[in-house]
C-alpha cells in the first residue's frame, strides 16, 4: 500500500537510507556479473582446450568418448585460477569505472539527464498552445509546493504518453515530457501527472533515481558492448579471411558477453522494481492528495491504455532511465517481476475504486463541472468525495505538516496568483532580461528616497532603460511585489537559470548593490537576497550530503537563526525565544540583541542548517514556527524569513500567505 501517512522528513530520511540499500544492491549486482564473466571466460577456455588442445594437469587423461565428462574434468581441473580471477577483476574495474564516468556525466542533476536523452527545452517566448499549458499548470504547482518552477522538456517524436522528473534537489529539479502527453492529455490529466512527478521531486525520489541511473550504468555496460560487438556484419565488409575470422571471433565473443549482458539486465531490472514500485503507489497517492481530483490522475492512467504505444518511449535511454518514467518506458518482457512500474489497473483501482472508464471516457473533453473533491485515508485510498475543501488551520503543527505536502487550497492560490499577473509582467517572465527586471523590481525600496538611491545603483550598473523598465515592472506588479515576493521570485527562476555561470553572478552581484544602496538591507531585501543567491549560485543542482546528525551540534547557529524570526514578532523576543527552546528540547543560548546579527552571520548559520540529517529538521522547523506564532499570529515578515529557512534545508513550504486576502495581510 502507498502511505501518505509518513511525513515529508520519514521520506526525505527513507530516500536517504534508499540511497544506502541502492549501493548494497549496486555492489551484490557488479560482483555477480563480474563473477558469471570469469565463468563465462572459464567455461570458453575449457572448450578450447578440449577441442585445439592445450596445456593439461600432470596425470588427467580424456575419454573423447565421453566428450561430456571430458569437458567438465578440463573445466574443473585445466583452467588456471588467475584466468577466472584476473577475468572477474577486469569486469568489475570495467563496472565501476563505467559507472563512475555516468555518475560524472550526471553531476549537474536534472538537465544533464535532459541532455543525455536529446530533450528539447521549452522556451517561454516561443512555446506552443499546449506547451503554454504545461507551463502553467506547473507554475501554478510549484508556487502552491513552495519551490523554484522546474525547467519544462519535451522529448519531441515520443507518442506516447509518459513524463518524469529528475534533479539532486527540490529547487533545481527539471520535469521532462513526451510530446504524445502534451497533445493527448486534458488540462486535469496533465494536472494529475505533474502533479504525480511532484510529489517524486518533494519526497526525494529525484536524488534517488538519479544515483541509480549512474550505479546501474556499470552493470549495463558489458551488454552494451555486446550488442556492439554482435552487430559486425561478417558478410559485407571484411575483405580478407584474417578479417573473416576476425569479425566471426567478435560475434561469437559478443554472444557470450550477451549471456552476461542480459545477467545484467535482470540484475538493473530488479533493482530498479524493488525500489521503484512502491514509491509509484505513493506519487499517484500524492497526486490525489494534491490536486484533489481523482479523475486526473486516473484518467491519465487510463488515457494510456487507449493507445498501441501507451507509455513506451522509444528513446536511446529509455531502457537506463526507465524507472524514473511516470509509466512503464520499456517492455516488461522479463515478467511482472521485473517490472518498473505497477500494473496501470492497480493504480487505477488505487487511486480511484470507483473509476468506471466509459463514463468517464464520455465527459472526459470538460464537458462537465465537478465541485467534489477526493477524501484519502491513510494509506492514500480515497473513500468518498466530498463539496469543497477546508482550509488548514494556522498552528506551528498544521504550518509543520503542509511541508512538502501542498493541498488544493495552495494550488488554486497558485492559480489565482498567475491569473493576477499583468499580461506584461507575464512577458517579461519570458526572456532573462524581463525575469531580472521583475527581481530587480521585487527589491526595490517602497520609500521614495531609498528607491531613487537603489534606482540610481542599477542605472549605474545595467543602463539607464533597464533601470527605467525595473520601475515600470515595479509599477505593474505593485501590491503583489509586497506579499508575493518569493512566488513571484520562483516564477523568474527557470529562465534566470538560462543565464551562463558569469551572468548570473553578475545578477545576483547587482542585485547585492541594488539593496545596499540606501546604506541598510531591510529584511525584505535580506529575505530576497538570500533566496535568489541560493537558488543561482555555483553547484546550485548538485546533491547536498548529511554532515550533521545531531540538531544540539547546530546551537549556535540555531541561536542566530531564531533570534533574527524573534525580533520580527510583535511578541517580546525574549518570550518568543523561549517557546523555540521548548520545542528543540534545549536552549540554545538565548535571545541575541539586533546588534549582534548581521547577513554574513545568518548566511553562515542557514549554511550550516542545510546539511542536518532529515529528521532533525523537523525540529527547526517547529522551533521557527513557534517562535512566529509567539504572538497569536503570522506577519509576512516571519513567514518569510521561515520559508528562507525551510528553502535552505530543502524543505519545500508552501506560501501561506498564498492564499490570503492581501489586504488582511499583518505588515
Amino acid at each position: 500500500m502507498a502511505r501518505l501517512s509518513a511525513d515529508f522528513f520519514e521520506l526525505q530520511d527513507e530516500a536517504r537510507r534508499g540511497t544506502t540499500r541502492l549501493v548494497l544492491l549496486y555492489l551484490a549486482a557488479v560482483l555477480g556479473v563480474a563473477g558469471s564473466l570469469g565463468l563465462v571466460v572459464a567455461a570458453a577456455y575449457a572448450l578450447f582446450v578440449l577441442y585445439w588442445g592445450g596445456p593439461l594437469p600432470e596425470g588427467l587423461v580424456l575419454d573423447y568418448t565421453h566428450l561430456t565428462r571430458s569437458y567438465f574434468q578440463v573445466l574443473t581441473a585445466a583452467v588456471p585460477p588467475r584466468l577466472y580471477y584476473s577475468t572477474s577483476a577486469v569486469a568489475l574495474a570495467v563496472m565501476v569505472a563505467a559507472s563512475l564516468w555516468r555518475i560524472w556525466q550526471l553531476r549537474e542533476g536534472g538537465e544533464s539527464v535532459a541532455e543525455l536523452m536529446g530533450a528539447r527545452r521549452i522556451e517561454r517566448q516561443h512555446a506552443s498552445a499546449m506547451e503554454a499549458r504545461l507551463l502553467n499548470v506547473t507554475e501554478e504547482m510549484a508556487i502552491a509546493a513552495g519551490i523554484a518552477v522546474p525547467v519544462l522538456f519535451v522529448l519531441d517524436g515520443e507518442s506516447a504518453i509518459n513524463a518524469l522528473a529528475a534533479g539532486y534537489a527540490p529547487d533545481e529539479a527539471v520535469i521532462i515530457v513526451t510530446q504524445g502527453a502534451l497533445n493527448k492529455l486534458t488540462r486535469d490529466e496533465l494536472q494529475g501527472v505533474i502533479a504525480h512527478e511532484f510529489s517524486h521531486i518533494l519526497n526525494g525520489d529525484i536524488r534517488l533515481n538519479l544515483r541509480l541511473i549512474g550505479l546501474l550504468y556499470g552493470i549495463a555496460a558489458i551488454g552494451q558492448t555486446a550488442h556492439q560487438l554482435m552487430r559486425t556484419d561478417v558478410s559485407a565488409v571484411p575483405l580478407t579471411r584474417a578479417e573473416r575470422i576476425g569479425a566471426i571471433e567478435g560475434f561469437v565473443a559478443g554472444g557470450l558477453l550477451s549471456l552476461i549482458g542480459y545477467f545484467g539486465l535482470f540484475a538493473a531490472r530488479l533493482i530498479k522494481a524493488a525500489i521503484s514500485r512502491e514509491r509509484e503507489y505513493l506519487a499517484d497517492a500524492a497526486s490525489v492528495q494534491f490536486t484533489r481530483n481523482p479523475d486526473g490522475i486516473a484518467g491519465a492512467l487510463d488515457s494510456t491504455r487507449s493507445l498501441h504505444l501507451g507509455t513506451f518511449v522509444r528513446n536511446a535511454h529509455a531502457e537506463e532511465t526507465s524507472h524514473m518514467f511516470f509509466g512503464q518506458a520499456v517492455g516488461d518482457g522479463l515478467g511482472p517481476s521485473f517490472a518498473t512500474h505497477p500494473p496501470l489497473d492497480d493504480r487505477i483501482r488505487r487511486v480511484h475504486p470507483r473509476f468506471s472508464r466509459d463514463e468517464y471516457r464520455a465527459t472526459r473533453e470538460g464537458l462537465r463541472v465537478r465541485r467534489e473533491v477526493a477524501v484519502l485515508d491513510g494509506q492514500g485510498n480515497v473513500v468518498k468525495t466530498i463539496i469543497g475543501s477546508a482550509p488548514e488551520a494556522g498552528t506551528a503543527a498544521g504550518l509543520l505538516a503542509s511541508v512538502g505536502q501542498p493541498r488544493r487550497a495552495h494550488l488554486d492560490a497558485a492559480a489565482r496568483l498567475i491569473a493576477s499577473l499583468p499580461a506584461s509582467t507575464r512577458e517579461r517572465l519570458k526572456t532573462p532580461a524581463g525575469a531580472s527586471q521583475v527581481v530587480f523590481a521585487l527589491a526595490l525600496d517602497e520609500g521614495e528616497a531609498a528607491r531613487r538611491a537603489e534606482l540610481a545603483v542599477l542605472s549605474a550598473r545595467r543602463g539607464a532603460a533597464f533601470a527605467l523598465e525595473t520601475q515600470a515592472c515595479s509599477v505593474e506588479i505593485g501590491w503583489l511585489a509586497r506579499s508575493r515576493a518569493l512566488p513571484l521570485a520562483e516564477l523568474a527562476l527557470p529562465v534566470l537559470k538560462e543565464l551562463r555561470r558569469a551572468a548570473r553572478d553578475a545578477l545576483i552581484a547587482d542585485l547585492g548593490a541594488v539593496v545596499e544602496a540606501d546604506g541598510r538591507v531591510s529584511l525584505a531585501e535580506f529575505v530576497l537576497f538570500t533566496y535568489m543567491r541560493q537558488r543561482l549560485r555555483p553547484g546550485a543542482g548538485r546533491p547536498i550530503g548529511t554532515r550533521i546528525a545531531r540538531i544540539e551540534d547546530v546551537a549556535a547557529d540555531l541561536r542566530v537563526v531564531l533570534s533574527l524570526i524573534a525580533h520580527c514578532s510583535s511578541a517580546d523576543p525574549a518570550f518568543a525565544f523561549a517557546r523555540a527552546a521548548d520545542a528543540l528540547g534545549f536552549d540554545p543560548g538565548g535571545v541575541l540583541a539586533k546588534t549582534e546579527l548581521s547577513g554574513p552571520s545568518v548566511g553562515r548559520a542557514l549554511e550550516r542548517l542545510r546539511v542536518l540529517a532529515p529528521l532533525a529538521k523537523p525540529r527547526v522547523l517547529k522551533a521557527c514556527f513557534d517562535v512566529t506564532l509567539a504572538d497569536g499570529r503570522l506577519n509576512i515578515a516571519e513567514a518569510e524569513l521561515v520559508r528562507i529557512v525551510a528553502a535552505s534545508m530543502e524543505c519545500p513550504l508552501p506560501a501561506y500567505f498564498a492564499a490570503q486576502d492581501p489586504t488582511q495581510i499583518a505588515r
